[in-house]
């Protein structure tokens, strides 16, 4: 019988410890993101490419990063021809990412036909964990020259 007490204790004791131990170890921080480029409200033209350069951090570890840019126009999210001004364009990519510490650079071609106006640019990432955080910025595709023929 003593045997069954002093084998029960050492069970509680060592559950306890170890949901101590778990609850420690549970990452709740949220991963920074560094965007240096582009630039809030940069201007790009069609059939340019948009430079991206961003660093990301984790306190534990980086899992994956998404690029998002779509018309912030009406912010309706369709895609239509628009006669005077071409096509609605959005985009969207997933990288993975490793480690604590990550810079990724890439380069993000913008269609010849795509509608000028004020996109929203995000910039996604997510860890280990499953905590995200994200960065918004906007950026213009259009001509210098406004009053073209």
């Amino acid at each position: 019988m003593k045997n069954l007490t002093v084998l029960f204790l050492f069970m509680v004791i060592s559950a306890v410890g170890f949901v101590a131990c778990s609850d420690e170890e549970t990452d709740t921080e949220k991963p920074l993101i560094q965007l240096n480029e582009p630039l809030d409200h940069a201007d790009f033209h069609p059939g340019e490419k948009i430079h991206f350069d961003a660093e990301f951090f984790d306190n534990v570890a980086l899992k994956q990063f998404k690029i998002e840019i779509h018309s912030g126009e009406g912010h309706d999210h369709k895609s239509g021809q628009d006669d005077d001004h071409g096509l609605d364009w959005s985009y969207e990519y997933i990288g993975e990412l490793q480690g604590r510490n990550q810079q990724v650079q890439m380069q993000i071609d913008i269609p010849e036909d795509a509608k000028h106006g004020e996109y929203h640019f995000i910039v996604y990432c997510t860890d280990e964990a499953g905590n995200e955080s994200f960065v918004v910025i906007e950026i213009e595709i259009g001509d210098d020259d406004h009053g073209h023929e």
